[in-house]
């Protein structure tokens, strides 16, 4: 167990500020929320990490018919604290990712476990929540920062450990490598942003792999940098656009798309391979 990560001022406000919202649209719903993701893992940014939450609602709340349309609106309740960070240049990170689950359910192997409803950035799905998995659940128990309710060792949750190799291998099929080869087309080079996200997700599948920890997608670039040194190059304009520094002038942007899908198909090959 990880010892508790204080909470940057910004992520009190931001998770406050959801706290308040969520007891005002569902009294009396919230009955645990903690933090995960950058925040847990000592890698936030401010101006640019979102703040995950993983939020237990109270199963009194079970067959409302206004519960999602409550939720809906508590997602959408951010829209103006965003838009006033923009004005004001800060970025729109502190935007607060939840899944939502129910009290009744927190013991149960997760990958028992019904989702309520999740929303990430823009987007709002019932019945959903791709973090309700096994790696995210490692993640929790290693390091969830408890903000209302029990300690997230009191949840009893049940990541579910064995499934955990096999759901990233999934993810790395399913996603990571389809994405690999949408990035070969485009005639236009490809964004800084769009290199950091194709190398350091596969790199972080790559070192749960490997060393069956979660690690931040910082750590997950120093990793790859070790493990894949033949791209080198590109990995730290990947580091460079995570860290907002200006990406090196070693390449030339024109080569990035195809270094960028070279390393990830290597990356993601090797992972398929991993194991611990």
């Amino acid at each position: 167990m990880l010892p508790p990560t204080p909470l940057p001022d910004e992520v009190k406000h931001a998770v406050a500020s959801f706290l308040s919202t969520a007891d005002r649209l569902l009294p009396g719903a919230v009955t645990d929320l903690a933090v995960t993701g950058s925040v847990a893992l000592g890698a936030y940014r401010p101006g640019a990490s979102d703040i995950d939450l993983t939020v237990v609602l109270d199963d009194r709340w079970r067959g409302r018919r206004d519960l999602i349309a409550r939720l809906r609106l508590l997602h959408l309740s951010q829209v103006p604290r965003i838009l006033g960070r923009l004005v004001r240049s800060l970025g729109v990170s502190a935007t607060c990712d939840a899944s939502y689950i129910w009290n009744s359910e927190t013991s149960l192997p997760v990958s028992r476990i019904h989702p309520v409803a999740s929303h990430a950035g823009e987007l709002f799905e019932a019945r959903r929540a791709f973090d309700v998995n096994p790696v995210e659940w490692h993640e929790l128990v290693t390091g969830g920062i408890t903000v209302r309710g029990r300690e997230v060792a009191d949840w009893n949750l049940d990541p579910e450990a064995a499934l955990m190799a096999p759901w990233v291998r999934k993810n790395l099929g399913d996603y990571w490598a389809p994405l690999a080869e949408k990035t070969t087309s485009g005639r236009r080079p490809i964004r800084a942003s769009r290199v950091e996200w194709g190398l350091l997700g596969p790199a972080r599948m790559h070192a749960t792999l490997t060393t069956g920890e979660v690690i931040s997608k910082d750590s997950a670039g120093k990793y790859a940098l070790e493990k894949f040194p033949q791209h080198a190059p590109i990995l730290r304009v990947a580091l460079a656009h995570l860290r907002r520094e200006e990406p090196p002038t070693e390449l030339e942007r024109e080569q990035w798309r195809g270094l960028t899908v070279t390393a990830m198909r290597e990356i993601i090959a090797d992972a398929l391979t991993s194991t611990l």
